[in-house]
């Protein structure tokens, strides 16, 4: 008889995202944490009456088969011990993604943690525009669906690439098909790893845009968000041979889709504006040199000048140097093209230096309006704060409400939005200029990057496992070897309960430590604690 196996696809798919999900690793969490307290005191050997460990003193075991026993007793500890540990550290994990939507499934989990190595041979160029015409009218209309979060989704698939993915969509209030209107279209890149959802709940996309058409800041506009999330490798941003057309789905299929799905947005290019984060702010720049007829403005924030993931960065340094975006930039034949650059200095993907180097390398008539904080990583709370001055950079275009057939807005654009909250451009001098994040070295002591704040996450975590190692499996025991009373007993269970629930705490805590620090993710606990306000309430 063949054993039942686990349907490995059916573990793949498991939400990361559901609160069933995250209800469950709690109450495993809890339960593995009450069995540990309950059997670690079985890996302290016997007390006999006479003070001995499992009989007279007088009695001596051979060496080897005490070694073992011991081993043996701290790899059950361990066992026991690392299994709420991780749990906890899975749970603190899966409250993170919740509202950000970094990965969506177990599956998601495993494609990014070892993304498939895609060997590049071109880059290839978009299809004539006659291969689109050629399509039937009726193959680029999407029909979307509520999200509940503000949003609309749609599963489109895309006629020319053959792409099937995930798009959200955010509609301003009122919005009609037949209301008179022309609407401006702004398409959204997500990072890697992420999914449209991300860049809805992450930055408060509906309710951020709302506020700025409501303001007068830009004309009404609807949000378009692809997922690139073609397979488990990194964001490719453009054509790759024998790979899927992942640049003909962001820069062709999806206007067209718009277009055929909402007949009354713009049909200008200033009307549209091209926008990413991290990873998906280099695509949007990269995309938007290939379609210069597409989309008159972009939006950049957090960007690498240089490819640094999927098939560009991996493709050799020629290939790396060849699709620079400072390098490209100042090769291209400029047409108008307006580029809004924003990345804080302590960012350690670089993106100050790359919007520093895009300002240098731009040639009129193209423009680029460079935003650089002295503060920020590379969060989610940055990006949650500028999202309201890149819109207001877009709307201070006179062209851009001239394509929604609107009159451009009157007075001091950015005094008026500076005045009603939204943060102004921060153009950093070039003697001021920093580039690279805080290296715990560099960091104030106690801040979240700090090397004091590392020593002591360290030593407390330390100093908590070896008291449930070491001395919490004691708990209850007397020396006398008398039994104890279950009051004893209960207590000492309830204080491993505890204790082993704050070394996985601090362990977890010092796990994220070491990874911002690495990955310079948030430079402050200002921004930390701002950013925990930031998932508490997205998308609301």
């Amino acid at each position: 008889m063949v054993p039942c196996l686990p349907d490995v696809s059916l573990l793949r798919s498991i939400p990361l995202t559901s609160l069933r999900t995250i209800l469950v690793v709690l109450v495993l969490a809890v339960l593995t944490t009450v069995v540990a307290a309950v059997l670690l005191p079985r890996t302290v050997p016997a007390i006999t009456r006479g003070g001995t460990v499992n009989g007279p003193a007088r009695v001596a075991r051979p060496a080897l088969r005490t070694v073992l026993r011991v081993v043996g007793r701290y790899t059950a500890r361990t066992v026991m011990v690392s299994v709420p540990v991780v749990l906890v550290m899975v749970l603190g994990g899966l409250l993170v993604n919740r509202p950000m939507h970094y990965v969506r499934t177990v599956g998601d989990v495993i494609e990014a943690v070892s993304p498939r190595s895609q060997g590049v041979t071109r880059v290839t160029p978009l299809p004539d525009a006659s291969v689109y015409d050629a399509v039937p009218a009726s193959a680029w209309k999407a029909s979307f669906h509520d999200a509940g979060d503000g949003s609309q989704e749609a599963t489109w698939t895309g006629p020319v690439s053959g792409i099937t993915l995930p798009v959200r969509l955010i509609v301003p209030s009122g919005y009609r098909p037949d209301d008179g209107r022309t609407y401006n279209v702004i398409e959204g890149i997500h990072g890697w790893v992420g999914d449209p959802q991300s860049l809805v709940t992450g930055m408060a996309s509906p309710k951020r845009l709302q506020e700025a058409i409501d303001a007068g800041r830009i004309p009404p506009s609807i949000m378009v968000i692809p997922s690139v999330n073609v397979d488990g490798s990194q964001h490719d941003c453009v054509n790759i041979a024998g790979r899927p057309a992942v640049e003909t789905w962001t820069a062709e299929e999806i206007p067209r889709m718009i277009q055929a799905t909402f007949p009354n947005v713009s049909t200008q290019r200033a009307g549209w504006m091209l926008m990413g984060i991290s990873a998906g702010a280099y695509c949007a720049a990269r995309t938007a040199y290939d379609v210069p007829q597409r989309f008159g403005s972009v939006g950049v924030m957090s960007t690498f000048d240089r490819p640094d993931e999927g098939a560009l960065a991996h493709g050799g340094k020629q290939l790396r140097a060849q699709n620079t975006l400072s390098t490209m930039l100042e090769a291209r034949q400029p047409d108008g093209l307006r580029f809004y650059v924003m990345g804080a200095q302590d960012d350690s993907t670089g993106s100050a230096r790359a919007a520093w180097l895009m300002e240098d390398a731009a040639k009129r008539p193209d423009s680029v309006t460079i935003d650089t904080p002295a503060h920020g990583g590379h969060s989610w709370v940055l990006w949650n704060d500028f999202f309201p001055s890149l819109l207001t950079w877009w709307g201070s275009d006179p062209a851009v409400f001239k394509a929604a057939g609107l009159p451009a807005q009157e007075g001091d654009v950015w005094a008026k939005a500076t005045a009603a909250g939204v943060k102004p451009l921060t153009e950093t001098p070039k003697e001021q200029r920093v580039v690279g994040s805080l290296s715990p070295m560099r960091a104030k002591p106690f801040e979240i990057n700090g090397l004091g704040t590392i020593i002591v996450a360290v030593v407390a975590s330390l100093g908590a496992l070896g008291t449930v190692m070491l001395w919490s499996p004691r708990w209850g025991r007397r020396r006398d070897g008398v039994k104890p009373s279950v009051a004893r007993l209960g207590g000492a269970i309830l204080g491993r309960v505890v204790v082993i629930m704050v070394t996985a705490g601090l362990v977890a805590v010092t796990a994220g430590i070491g990874a911002n620090a690495s990955g310079g993710f948030y430079t402050s606990w200002r921004d930390l604690r701002a950013s925990v306000r930031t998932s508490v309430n997205a998308g609301k």
